[in-house]
């Protein structure tokens, strides 16, 4: 989640470019008067504000949900789950498991202990979980499609009400 207080948020979902996005956004604020909020993991006392979190919830959060512009990206979901999978693969193999930084959730995945809840919980997070409300309703998140997003990303940045950046290619299999 990316808050740029009466401009725009940005509804995180997994594996759709979200770090590349809270990076390329988070660039062209920070340092230059452009109030921002990230929701970059589970702080405790900030949860609400957790980097993946539902479209629903913000709106109960954010005074001027309606006159603000809001958008996710749209990838297929299998290739959600393709390259949840590689992150999983990639995490084991560079031993993330051991890191300090590695928090316990995350932590019990990569050893097998909840990888099966993992993939439960994961299936179960469509594209319409985290942008409509949980009786369908839609809640005016505007979806980019990942294959376009590229060509998108400067209509994006002039919607959000920022100056047009790069956007990095961060976690790509490229």
């Amino acid at each position: 989640m990316i808050y740029l207080p009466h401009k725009a948020v940005f509804i995180h979902i997994p594996r759709t470019a979200g770090n590349s996005i809270t990076s390329a956004i988070a660039s062209m604020c920070a340092g230059r008067g452009v109030d921002i909020i990230l929701g970059t993991g589970r702080v405790k006392g900030w949860e609400q504000t957790h980097r993946h979190r539902r479209a629903e919830v913000l709106k109960g959060l954010i005074e001027e949900w309606e006159d603000i512009y809001k958008f996710a990206i749209h990838r297929p979901e299998e290739d959600r789950i393709r390259s949840a999978a590689k992150l999983i693969q990639r995490d084991r193999e560079n031993k993330v498991y051991e890191s300090p930084l590695c928090t316990k959730t995350w932590k019990r995945v990569l050893t097998g202990k909840d990888e099966s809840a993992y993939w439960n919980g994961f299936k179960k997070q469509t594209t319409n979980w985290y942008i409509k409300s949980e009786q369908g309703e839609d809640l005016g998140v505007e979806l980019h499609e990942f294959s376009e997003l590229d060509d998108k990303w400067p209509e994006i940045c002039d919607k959000c009400d920022i100056p047009q950046c790069i956007l990095p290619r961060l976690n790509s299999s490229k």
